[in-house]
């Protein structure tokens, strides 16, 4: 409807009523574009939105193709140094993935600068691959002294210290973009706020402009009042809607960041509850995530009343995850979710399930209960564009958990890697001279392995290694440490441990292995055995180096004992 049309009729002719028709006039030309200045913040509120969460993935993406970059140049040093294939894992797993890493960041690219940027990185990071080809080549084919010669030349040094220049300046960048994307979001939901209030002021001068008009105005009647109260109501609706618009959009911002700082998906019962009722007033209900084995959806968080709701769903009793799509029932519909565990709805609510779907993937399920209203339709699409943003976030965070779980735990046996290994005893030695407790080292080696492996295929060594690993897992305390030291040697850090517990731990561990019966392809494989070393803090070594030392030559002496057995470090 134009502003024109709402106009009161034409006052009696005179200076008095030439100025009330220009005021109002005046006072309808300001409300209009305090009616239009609101949608246009939120516009560019959103498109500021987009633009952070572009800067964000943008800073994903360099730090995980610096990441893939550090983790190939590690696992070559580890190879040319020791010779042990093991190290070449997270090396080629690194190298198939960097091509990827560098196309997905072109398409990122904001300018010329930025694109000249991404092909120098290209250029140096195919490079420092094919050198690292090189001296993986030479460790493999002449030994160790010509790829320690190549290594040595520092020309891999210098493109690596090149390649991390320039992803820290492109990531130093797009940190300042980030932190100016957030101040100009905040300062536009701020002005937002403030045309929201503008408006309800203005309308209300509108309302009084309007009945004055009438009073004095003699062709103005019931009809004229009619439509500029029509007109004020219109507006001061519009500016609750802009507030509520406003407030929404600030809260939204301020969960997602909340979510971004969470590192497992089990976290999210502490952070949802608060900004959900402030985001959906008036509404209770709870967020599922699909269990591991994708049977069931666990519920997550709860709110206002949400805990009635179920703490396993079946995804066949929900009408939304079956539709792929929001579904919503009031009291009287026939299509109402069975897992929500009643016949019908409450009086006087809407039940609304809605999919969290993240790149095609359903993660989980938002279950929403709204109070009907005027405003009952704007809550219900407002719950479904929340549920798209949690669905981000969780995403976000469950890439976040597979990565850190990639980083600290060797994926065929289960346990810690080598990475972890060094690290936490490190962190126990100092624990344990801190607190003057003992901790023992138990290197473990597991007998005629590459017999094994050359004879019944690698396939076989997997299984006997993934066994093992589970054994090592299940036989020890959950203060105790296993990992996987490299082929088939593997290590246990036992914390507030003498002498004689870390020899009969190790005794039951070695026969629980040599009592294992494996298969394989419909054969039965030979017994397994393992050796075991065991070195003492500090009677053994009084630093990480000399006590797994210690313990490799135990090791040793069990291995030329005979195998099959546990022996001290002397």
């Amino acid at each position: 409807m134009l502003i024109t049309d709402t106009l009161p009729a034409r006052p009696p002719a005179g200076s008095s009523g030439t100025g009330l028709r220009w005021l109002a006039a005046v006072m309808l030309a300001i409300l209009a574009g305090l009616a239009v200045l609101p949608f246009l913040a939120s516009r560019a509120a959103d498109a500021t939105m987009d633009a952070l969460q572009t800067v964000v993935d943008k800073e994903r993406a360099y730090d995980r193709l610096l990441d893939l970059l550090t983790d190939a140049e590690t696992g070559q040093r580890g190879y040319v140094i020791t010779g042990d294939a093991g190290f070449l894992d997270p090396y080629h797993a690194s190298v198939a993935a960097i091509p990827a890493a560098v196309r997905d960041l072109k398409p990122l690219a904001d300018g010329l600068a930025e694109q000249a940027t991404l092909d120098e990185i290209e250029r140096l990071a195919q490079r420092k691959v094919d050198e690292l080809a090189t001296t993986i080549r030479l460790r493999r084919d002449e030994g160790f002294a010509p790829a320690a010669a190549v290594v040595s030349n520092r020309g891999g040094k210098a493109d690596m210290d090149r390649l991390r220049l320039l992803i820290r300046e492109r990531v130093a960048a797009l940190e300042r973009e980030r932190l100016a994307l957030r101040d100009r979001l905040s300062r536009t939901l701020g002005y937002n706020t403030v045309l929201g209030i503008c408006a309800g002021v203005a309308s209300a001068l509108v309302i009084g402009c309007a009945l004055f008009l009438v009073t004095r105005s003699l062709r103005a009647g019931k009809e004229a009042a009619d439509h500029a109260r029509q007109l004020a109501d219109a507006q001061a609706d519009h500016a609750r809607q802009s507030q509520a618009r406003s407030q929404r959009l600030a809260v939204t911002a301020q969960m997602l960041q909340a979510m971004d700082s969470l590192t497992r998906t089990d976290e999210l019962h502490s952070v949802l509850p608060a900004f959900l009722p402030k985001v959906l007033p008036g509404s209770s209900g709870a967020v599922y995530l699909y269990r591991n084995s994708r049977d069931y959806l666990q519920r997550a968080a709860v709110w206002d009343g949400g805990a009635s709701h179920p703490e396993l769903v079946n995804p066949a009793e929900c009408w939304g995850l079956r539709f792929g799509h929001a579904h919503a029932a009031q009291a009287g519909d026939d299509m109402h979710c069975p897992h929500l565990g009643t016949d019908q709805p409450a009086p006087g609510r809407t039940d609304l399930c809605v999919p969290m779907i993240s790149q095609g993937e359903v993660l989980g399920l938002l279950s929403v209960s709204v109070p009907h209203g005027p405003d009952t339709a704007v809550e219900l699409a407002a719950a479904t564009t929340i549920s798209e943003q949690l669905a981000i976030g969780i995403s976000n965070i469950n890439l976040r958990e597979v990565l850190r779980r990639q980083s600290t735990v060797d994926e065929l046996t289960g346990l810690y890697n080598r990475r972890y290994f060094d690290e936490t005893l490190r962190r126990e030695l100092f624990r344990a001279e801190r607190m003057r407790a003992s901790l023992a080292v138990v290197m473990i080696d597991l007998d005629h392995f590459k017999h094994m492996n050359d004879t019944y295929g690698h396939e076989a060594g997997d299984l006997v290694l993934r066994t093992v690993g589970r054994c090592l897992r299940e036989g020890v305390r959950r203060s105790d440490i296993a990992c996987r030291y490299g082929g088939e040697e593997l290590v246990l850090v036992l914390p507030e441990c003498d002498a004689a517990a870390a020899r009969t731990c190790a005794e039951t561990l070695r026969k629980t292995i040599s009592a294992l019966q494996l298969h394989h392809a419909d054969a039965a494989l030979p017994q397994v055995t393992a050796s075991f070393g065991i070195a003492l803090w500090p009677a053994h070594g009084e630093d990480a180096h000399t006590l797994v030392h210690a313990a490799d030559r135990a090791l040793y002496d069990a291995k030329h004992g005979g195998r099959n057995r546990v022996c001290m470090a002397s």
